[in-house]
């Protein structure tokens, strides 16, 4: 459930439960841990420090202190570890997360094994803003039924496939996979997850693919952008701004769970939640993994989120962050 620490170690705990301290409501903690054990298990869970020395300790305190955000300090703690040629395991007392990218591990490495933020191109937003295309304005047309709305918007949803060598990626060996959003005629939305430590990336789409290269990383609100240059994308009609977003509106997901290609199920919206900055539209639209990076749509064909994380104690619940926060 939301706010669920059984799976922390006893230094993540207690550094969870401090940084969520001032949240000022039971929902707005149980959202603040919910993000913050999500983000652990993005970038790094706390490691075990009795390996170094006490001089080697507080060299690591003085570079990483500055890091709040414990997955971001135990990220910094874990390349410190490492580059002391120390050992780098995880500190005891975890067990596995119970918030779970949306992402598909079968056959596959685990993508929830931390991947190092580094490895994602660094822009600024500045620059991006001057960059990036034009958000797809929301179309005010008539509210489709399922099946006419599975046909206007399934060819906007793409596989994505990321590995660390092209061997890999060709031999779909140790490789991640997700979805992603076509938003031009060129370029996707995506989670940073999906991607993040895998520099050879593939998009595809009923068998006809193409290469694509990372252009934009937000590592800390999960959210990537992708272009490719070898196929011509189907892009999505329009884009609803949060504000419009109500609890109870009738939705629709399309992604790539366990392999299985645009995949369309139905839901509503049951919250409307904002993780440290991030807004994320709460569903019980199907989200499984291999979804992450994949589109939840209005009943008009409008993007409304990005499928990002399913709460795995909660069935028949997913995360989403909301389309329009991919343009910052």
């Amino acid at each position: 459930m939301p706010g669920d620490m059984s799976s922390a170690s006893p230094g993540e705990r207690a550094a969870v439960q401090s940084y969520c301290a001032g949240e000022q409501t039971s929902l707005t903690r149980n959202l603040c841990v919910t993000n913050q054990m999500a983000t652990i298990q993005r970038l790094g869970r706390k490691p075990d420090l009795s390996v170094a020395s006490s001089q080697q300790k507080a060299e690591i305190a003085e570079a990483c202190g500055d890091k709040k955000v414990p997955g971001e300090r135990y990220a910094c703690q874990r390349s410190r570890l490492a580059a002391a040629s120390l050992p780098v395991r995880d500190e005891p007392g975890g067990r596995s997360m119970s918030l779970d990218l949306a992402a598909n591990p079968a056959g596959t490495q685990n993508l929830f094994k931390p991947q190092p933020s580094t490895n994602l191109p660094f822009f600024s937003l500045q620059k991006w803003r001057l960059e990036r295309p034009a958000m797809p304005p929301a179309r005010n047309t008539p509210t489709l039924p399922a099946v006419a709305l599975n046909e206007k918007v399934k060819d906007s949803v793409y596989v994505v496939m990321a590995s660390q060598h092209a061997i890999e990626l060709a031999s779909r060996t140790e490789h991640s996979q997700g979805s992603a959003v076509a938003i031009t005629d060129h370029i996707l939305l995506t989670n940073c997850h999906v991607v993040a430590g895998r520099p050879q990336i593939a998009v595809s789409q009923d068998g006809a693919g193409s290469r694509a290269k990372l252009i934009y990383g937000d590592p800390a609100g999960d959210r990537c952008f992708l272009q490719v240059d070898g196929m011509v994308l189907h892009p999505v009609q329009g884009v609803r701004r949060a504000e419009e977003l109500k609890v109870g509106e009738t939705v629709y997901s399309v992604g790539t769970p366990s392999g299985l290609e645009r995949t369309f199920d139905v839901g509503l919206i049951t919250g409307l939640r904002q993780w440290e900055g991030v807004r994320v539209v709460q569903t019980s639209a199907q989200t499984w993994y291999g979804s992450s990076g994949g589109g939840l749509f209005d009943e008009r064909g409008n993007l409304i989120g990005i499928t990002t994380a399913i709460a795995a104690n909660m069935p028949h619940t997913g995360f989403a962050i909301v389309g329009e926060d991919f343009w910052p």
